[in-house]
């Protein structure tokens, strides 16, 4: 089994304003998996600010690795194992003839497609998404002061109707008052859930305890075994940042098999990784949920191109996506 690593950085179509802060590119690193003739692919990419990402340590975790490659003993650092997983998943789809999300069900039954929602940062891309087919939009807020986010989120809402979802991301940018207090202003906009009003897995299960909008954990849920108060209903997965699809989706079928929503996206991730979050979103158990697994046209140049996606739909393709782009690694 050889390994490659070579450096990512990919710029942003449109810089993406987070409550973390302001995101223009995507740096990290490709992982190329080659044995028997057949090659798989990972990434990592960890985000500048978020909980645990730190991009030097994930490279030379694997760095480490790849000297001495063990899939039974992949990298400890949570970016690095999620880069060598996806790699490893990647390779044995290929070898075997099935889609990731065949493997990672092992045996189960798979959606042949998954249902989406539209990232928009406005009422005009919000009324666009819903012009294509979408049923679900997602507005990032916690950026902006409060009467801004206010009026941003009736402007959105008065653009797309009554019947579309709408759902609210702040990445962890209210202390425990503050996000008490937006969600309380947010309620009359028929809000789905809000993902990660404050920065806290304890903060936030206070706020759920308090608030008339349905909260869900994300970017602050570090560890997969972490346990997850009963008042957190609902768990946004990113496969990427999680630990590999493989460690994202053992974890969401305990958190489904809880009584929970969960709901998989990506983490800004290229089409590697933006695949498979996909894949992970097909072969989970359960209901049907609409997801945010693909962010279309993402960057200036990606490595490879995404399925295609039709009425707020995304068909799973029969492999992963193989890079075409590497010109745009630097």
């Amino acid at each position: 089994m050889r390994v490659e690593l070579t450096p990512l950085a990919l710029k942003l179509r449109h810089p993406v304003m987070t409550g973390r802060g302001l995101i223009t590119q995507r740096d990290g690193v490709l992982v190329q998996i080659s044995e028997g003739g057949v090659t798989g692919w990972g990434e990592a990419m960890p985000l500048p600010g978020w909980p645990g990402a730190d991009l030097s340590a994930t490279r030379r975790a694997l760095e480490k690795w790849a000297a001495e490659p063990d899939q039974d003993d992949l990298p400890a650092e949570r970016f690095a194992h999620g880069a060598a997983e996806l790699a490893l998943l990647d390779l044995k789809s290929r070898h075997r003839g099935q889609a990731q999300a065949e493997v990672l069900a092992d045996g189960g039954p798979v959606a042949d497609s998954v249902e989406l929602n539209a990232l928009v940062q406005s009422a005009e891309e919000a009324a666009a998404a819903v012009a294509d087919g979408y049923g679900a939009v997602k507005l990032k807020v916690g950026a902006r002061d409060l009467d801004d986010d206010v009026a941003a989120v009736a402007a959105v809402r008065e653009a797309v109707g009554d019947s579309p979802r709408l759902r609210l991301d702040a990445n962890g940018a209210w202390d425990l008052e503050q996000a008490v207090d937006a969600l309380a202003r947010f309620e009359e906009f028929d809000i789905e859930y809000v993902e990660e009003p404050t920065p806290s897995l304890e903060a936030l299960t206070q706020v759920a305890r308090r608030s008339p909008i349905s909260v869900a954990v994300d970017e602050s849920l570090e560890q997969p075994e972490a346990p997850i108060p009963d008042e957190v209903s609902v768990v946004v997965v990113k496969p990427m940042a999680l630990g590999g699809p493989r460690t994202a989706f053992a974890a969401a079928c305990r958190w489904i098999e809880q009584g929970r929503r969960v709901i998989v996206t990506n983490y800004f991730d290229s089409a590697i990784g933006q695949h498979a979050a996909l894949s992970v979103a097909a072969a989970l158990p359960g209901l049907p949920q609409v997801h945010g697994a693909i962010t279309p046209a993402l960057f200036t140049g990606d490595v490879a191109d995404l399925p295609p996606i039709a009425d707020g739909r995304c068909f799973l393709p029969p492999h992963g996506p193989v890079p075409v782009g590497l010109a745009l690694c630097h």
